[in-house]
Order: structure tokens, then C-alpha cells, then sequence
């Protein structure tokens, strides 16, 4: 009886928090996706420069490797691991 007469007194308060909680969480979880778009666009970009030649330059495999890493931390899908696979068969110049 005494939590509903403090749910009842305090109602208001408590949505207004709930509200700024789910926001709070819709927010992350935008951010996890447009950070692993963002990502996945920079792999794309170095997988088209160099898919032509087969070669990379140790700058572009170092970013590359970075951003990979981060994708498979935000659990990044799919395509990615195919991309790795041929990416790094590619011969490294200086």
C-alpha cells in the first residue's frame, strides 16, 4: 500500500523521468547506428580504391584495419567479413 500512495503522490515526477530515460536510450542506440554506417562507408570508400589494383597503401590498411575493428565491436553485420578476407590478400606498398 505505501509504494502506490508513492507512485500515486509522485506520478508526474516518475514519467517525466521514464520519459527522459527511453530518450536517453533511443539516443545510444541511433548513435551505435549511424557510427556503424560511418564506418562501414569507410571501408567501402578504401575497398573501392583498391579493389581495381589489389594493392594498398599501409595508411589505408592501418585505417582500415581500425575501422573494421570498431564495426565488429559494434556488432557490424555480414558483408564485412567477406571484404576482410579479400582486403587483406592485398599487396601492401610503402
Amino acid at each position: 500500500m505505501k509504494i502506490l500512495n508513492i507512485i500515486r503522490e509522485n506520478w508526474a515526477q516518475i514519467v517525466f523521468l521514464c520519459g527522459i530515460i527511453s530518450t536517453f536510450i533511443m539516443q545510444i542506440r541511433i548513435s551505435r547506428e549511424a557510427t556503424k554506417c560511418s564506418l562501414r562507408n569507410d571501408i567501402l570508400e578504401i575497398w573501392d580504391k583498391c579493389k581495381n589494383t589489389k594493392t594498398i597503401t599501409k595508411f589505408q590498411l592501418d585505417s582500415y584495419i581500425e575501422s573494421r575493428d570498431l564495426y565488429y565491436k559494434l556488432k557490424g553485420d555480414g558483408f564485412i567479413h567477406t571484404l576482410d578476407k579479400k582486403i587483406m590478400t592485398f599487396k601492401i606498398l610503402d
